[in-house]
């Protein structure tokens, strides 16, 4: 089948006035400025362009949903029907304002974009390519950004494709990772369009894409198209053809803020204390001046960050976290040009770096001990791993293995499993042993030169339940004498 004609202005035009693709005001294009989450973690701008002009079938993409999740599936679970929280709207009639409603409601960080980039309010992001740019309206791309912490390190999003009865654009259940194994943040700009792929909602008939009469452009009114009987969610297979993703749509994703002390992974400070003073009265450290005693105001400049003002005060960038709880920072990761900051002396510095150091030890023993307890006890305490607290109840009779989470696990010996789109070893963990953090096993276990890449079609072996706990538990060892031996050696 024919790909559909590109198409006209006057269709351009009457999608820009559409009743059927909702417009929200501006000011929901991001979670409110109130919400203390948006104050914490790195920011990333994300940039959706489309670039479906010389695809066959070029279509606008209507306001979206982003969020940011710890678990697979905050907007759908693949093969699965629409879970009512808001889906089908947006993908049948662009109005992503109760999905996100939802999302928020949940107690997860959230927000809708709805403005195309250079635009003056809401409105659809129109195709455009290298090639018919400067003959396209302006505005051809969504861009925002939002702001993630280890602890909810995956960004999912949707965006309808409107020339369809219910498709829409976005990764996979799993989500794009922001952050690595080790909770760092992805560095520079990344090109995640691989990752997205065309969805089917589940929840409308399809019709042809670019000519059905109860598709956006032509239908009389939102939801107006019969429902898919028994649908589920899925990559668009309804027998019509489509373009390839990477046509349609380019996704980039760069880290906007980041900290100095996260680019380093150890600060090279030098052994001997001595070596890091001069005897000059006021103190020079690096490229700024510190006096011997009370605080020394700094003047934030141009291309500043807490890490690098750090490592000219006191010759290492760790330093960034004196200095923000010394001026009392909402936002470590946020300071502006002219902002007075108040530097430490750097006896000083070394005395609040000691204590916070200490209480980070304090922390992973206590951490270690309520892990070894919980061990003995049978239970897992994280309220997000969804185990059975009995460990007979989370083993199966059958002969072939047991299941923990939706991965089939031998009783004896290492289970074969093959990597598939979206995973991570992080999701693979989850699946198999019902924690993420046990993707260090199945890295150590198939001795992976980079525990961040894995590939589809990839065969990796699984440990059983057993032998992947006690791997973990030497680890964790191993990780908590690291730690002593680091404080011994400062």
């Amino acid at each position: 089948m024919q790909l559909r004609k590109p198409l006209s202005l006057i269709l351009i035009a009457i999608l820009m006035f559409s009743s059927t693709v909702v417009l929200l005001p501006a000011e929901t294009a991001l979670a409110e400025e109130g919400d203390d989450k948006m104050d914490e973690g790195v920011a990333f701008l994300v940039r959706i362009e489309n670039i479906s002009a010389d695809s066959g079938l070029p279509t606008p993409f209507a306001p979206g949903v982003w969020v940011l999740h710890s678990e697979p599936g905050p907007l759908f679970i693949e093969g699965e029907a629409d879970k009512g929280y808001g889906l089908e709207a947006l993908a049948e009639d662009g109005d992503p304002s109760a999905l996100a409603e939802a999302l928020n409601g949940m107690g997860l960080h959230a927000g809708v974009f709805n403005t195309p980039d250079g635009a003056d309010g809401p409105g659809v992001a129109l195709p455009g390519s290298a090639g018919m740019m400067g003959a396209m309206p302006p505005g051809s791309a969504y861009v925002f950004e939002v702001k993630a912490a280890p602890d909810t390190p995956y960004l999912s999003f949707a965006t309808m494709f409107v020339q369809s009865n219910d498709l829409f654009i976005g990764p996979g259940e799993a989500g794009i990772a922001l952050f690595d194994m080790d909770g760092m943040a992805m560095e520079g700009m990344q090109d995640v369009t691989a990752e997205i792929q065309l969805w089917d909602a589940g929840t409308e008939a399809n019709e042809e894409p670019g000519v059905g009469g109860e598709q956006a452009p032509r239908q009389s009114g939102p939801n107006m198209g019969p429902p898919e009987i028994d649908g589920a969610v899925r990559v668009v297979d309804d027998g019509y053809t489509y373009p390839e993703v990477s046509a349609l749509v380019k996704v980039t994703i760069d880290k906007a803020m980041m900290m100095d002390a996260e680019m380093e992974k150890d600060d090279e400070m030098m052994s001997d204390k001595d070596d890091k003073m001069m005897s000059d009265k006021d103190g020079m450290m690096g490229g700024i001046m510190l006096m011997e005693e009370g605080d020394t105001p700094y003047t934030v400049a141009a291309g500043d960050t807490l890490g690098s003002i750090s490592r000219r005060a006191y010759g290492a960038s760790k330093y960034w976290e004196v200095i923000c709880s010394a001026n009392g920072l909402a936002n470590c990761n946020l300071i502006h040009v002219g902002d007075e900051l108040m530097l430490p002396s750097h006896a000083d510095a070394m005395a609040k770096m000691d204590m916070m150091m200490m209480g980070e030890k304090d922390g992973m023993m206590g951490e270690k001990d309520e892990m070894m307890s919980d061990k003995d006890d049978g239970m897992m305490s994280d309220k997000d791993d969804k185990m059975m607290s009995d460990k007979d109840d989370k083993m199966m009779s059958d002969k072939d293995g047991m299941m923990m989470g939706d991965i089939m696990l031998m009783e004896d010996g290492d289970t074969p499993y093959t990597v598939v789109g979206g995973d991570t070893l992080g999701s693979i963990a989850r699946r198999a042993y019902g924690k993420a953090d046990y993707w260090k096993a199945i890295c150590s276990a198939n001795e992976l030169e980079n525990c961040d890449r894995i590939d589809i079609g990839d065969e990796l072996l699984l440990p059983t339940q057993a032998e992947a706990e006690e791997m973990m538990d030497s680890m964790m060892m191993d990780d908590g004498m690291d730690a002593m031996d680091k404080k011994d050696d400062m």
